[in-house]
């Protein structure tokens, strides 16, 4: 995904290197919570019944404050001020968490750090995307870093839980988001560029809005397959009796091979296109989940099956970036939308999940597979009433 501009080189490099920087500091924070934060939860008392409400926190957050809060951006702060705002409010909330006595508190104090927290990421591809049309960035270059440094940063916190205690789980996320809106500091300043991208004509007018609500739903609904995954791939592998060190190399594979895509496959989406690009991470996906619902017991199988995760997840996820940098005005609210209604996909998703797993079991990515069908129907859709709409 590049453009071709006149460029400022030292600017251009700049822009790559704290866009960079900054992307691979928001996921660390990342990298600490999704894995160790049930601990932290478990350590402070807390049954499996509350850990689940706390843990749903976030992602009702994702789903109601992204587009909200994303929105300010495209205002007279702009994206840059308005992340920087919301990175420093996830950082306080986070700093609280300790100092929260009891059940109600902590979920007072959650519910703050995500809501700042749910509009961050849009925010950020807001960013790097203007750098794709501004400076001929490629946006997988750059978003590699984020989950190169998620992967790196659960590693070393999985090891250094063995020295520290648990306790030391919520100030570690602080002061990740503390340093991401430190570094945050040299984005671009972008306050004088908004009204100016709107019209550059790389950018055309914001599209339909049927066709929005087309594609948005496809990628929501090839995002959400990956959710029986997500929640109960490590409890299907521990019963095949994979070990600790097995299955988080399982995970590490479906990372790598992500990172791979994002640093080389920009190229390949640009010439592609968006749709391309979605449509064959909803055909991979179609193929994966149908495998992994044969319950594979070979630790190759499975490994083969998590390097997928490079086209079920990362080509779409290009695909949509793609896609989006191809309209102008409000780009910060549809950035916001997108997160908010792909989150509203994996939340559905997760709650489907848990139905599947216990009465499927493994067998219920065959259901996924289903899910990521009604998501290639939906690609195929929109590229057809785009298409239409271009004749």
């Amino acid at each position: 995904m590049t453009l071709s501009a006149p460029i400022d080189r030292h600017a251009s490099r700049r822009a790559a290197w704290t866009t960079s920087a900054t992307y691979a500091l928001l996921l660390s924070g990342q990298g600490v919570y999704l894995p160790f934060f049930p601990i932290w939860l478990a350590h402070r008392g807390y049954d499996a019944r509350e850990i689940g409400l706390l843990l749903a926190i976030p992602m009702l957050m994702r789903v109601f404050a992204s587009a909200p809060f994303a929105r300010i951006g495209d205002g007279r702060l702009g994206p840059r001020r308005t992340f920087l705002m919301m990175v420093c409010g996830m950082a306080f909330g986070y700093a609280g968490l300790p100092f929260m006595p009891e059940f109600w508190s902590l979920a007072l104090m959650l519910t703050v750090a995500s809501t700042f927290l749910a509009p961050t990421t849009p925010l950020l591809d807001t960013i790097v995307l203007d750098g794709v049309v501004q400076h001929g960035h490629d946006y997988g270059r750059i978003r590699q870093w984020g989950s190169l440094f998620w992967l790196l940063t659960a590693i070393t916190m999985g090891k250094a839980l063995t020295v520290l205690p648990a306790e030391t789980i919520p100030p570690i996320m602080a002061i990740l988001a503390a340093l991401t809106a430190l570094f945050g500091l040299a984005l671009p300043d972008d306050r004088g560029t908004i009204r100016a991208d709107a019209v550059r004509p790389e950018r055309g007018d914001a599209p339909p809005r049927a066709l929005f609500a087309l594609f948005i739903a496809a990628s929501a609904c090839l995002q959400g397959a990956h959710s029986l995954l997500y929640s109960f791939a490590t409890l299907i592998w521990q019963q095949r009796g994979f070990s600790s060190s097995e299955i988080g190399g399982l995970w590490a594979i479906g990372t790598i091979t992500e990172t791979a895509l994002f640093l080389l496959g920009g190229n390949a989406a640009g010439r592609l296109g968006p749709y391309a690009m979605v449509a064959i991470g909803g055909a991979v996906g179609l193929l994966r989940w149908v495998l992994m619902g044969f319950d594979p017991g070979s630790g190759l199988t499975i490994g083969a099956l998590q390097a997928m995760h490079a086209l079920t997840f990362a080509a779409v996820h290009l695909g949509t970036m793609g896609w989006l940098n191809r309209f102008g005005g409000d780009r910060a609210t549809r950035q916001g939308i997108v997160a908010a209604v792909v989150g509203a996909g994996l939340a559905g998703g997760t709650a489907l999940a848990g139905v599947l797993y216990g009465s499927l079991g493994p067998h219920g990515y065959f259901a996924m597979a289903g899910v990521s069908a009604i998501g290639l129907a939906l690609t195929a859709a929109a590229w057809s009433m785009e298409r239409r709409g271009a004749a």
